[in-house]
């Protein structure tokens, strides 16, 4: 039993054309990164590893501000967008070949706070993995670090042809 993997261990290795997407979106130079920014908001990915991903969102700009409600709340659908974008970063990080690609299956959103300005944290694992599915777990925390959203999602992953 001492060699079975644990959620903290690294159990497989992000394929190299992954890794590029992963780092370029950290150091801001990545197309993906500028998509977001001016349509979700500005997510920045703090620290990344095998299953796992920090990220910070600096909320309040453009695209935020589009999407605040009168009360200074995010408004929810926003929030789902966000979860999804989150999700698809994190599940890039177990791809382990540069062919692999993956769509949504399951998005879960579940809603315990607002989510609002100044920021937020996100925290995110990928929680199984098996030849077709990966299941994802994000907790969104406010900017008091309370949890604010929980997310659960599912990827199908398929190869660049399609299979």
């Amino acid at each position: 039993m001492d060699d079975q993997p644990t959620r903290d261990e690294p159990v497989g290795r992000t394929s190299d054309r992954h890794t590029e997407l992963l780092e370029a979106y950290r150091s801001l130079a990545s197309p993906y990164y500028g998509w977001a920014k001016a349509n979700i908001g500005d997510l920045r990915i703090l620290d990344w590893g095998y299953g796992r991903l920090a990220m910070s969102w600096a909320i309040g700009g453009d695209a935020d501000a589009r999407m605040i409600l009168h009360q200074g709340f995010m408004f929810g659908g926003h929030v789902a967008s966000a979860a999804d974008h989150i999700a698809s970063l994190v599940t890039m990080t177990v791809l382990p070949t540069n062919e692999d690609r993956f769509r949504t299956s399951r998005l879960e959103t579940k809603f315990f706070r607002p989510v609002k300005s100044p920021s937020a944290t996100i925290d995110a694992q990928v929680i199984n993995v098996s030849r077709r599915l990966i299941h994802i777990e994000a907790d969104i925390l406010n900017a008091e670090g309370k949890l604010a959203v929980r997310v659960e999602a599912t990827q199908v992953r398929q190869t660049a042809s399609g299979g």
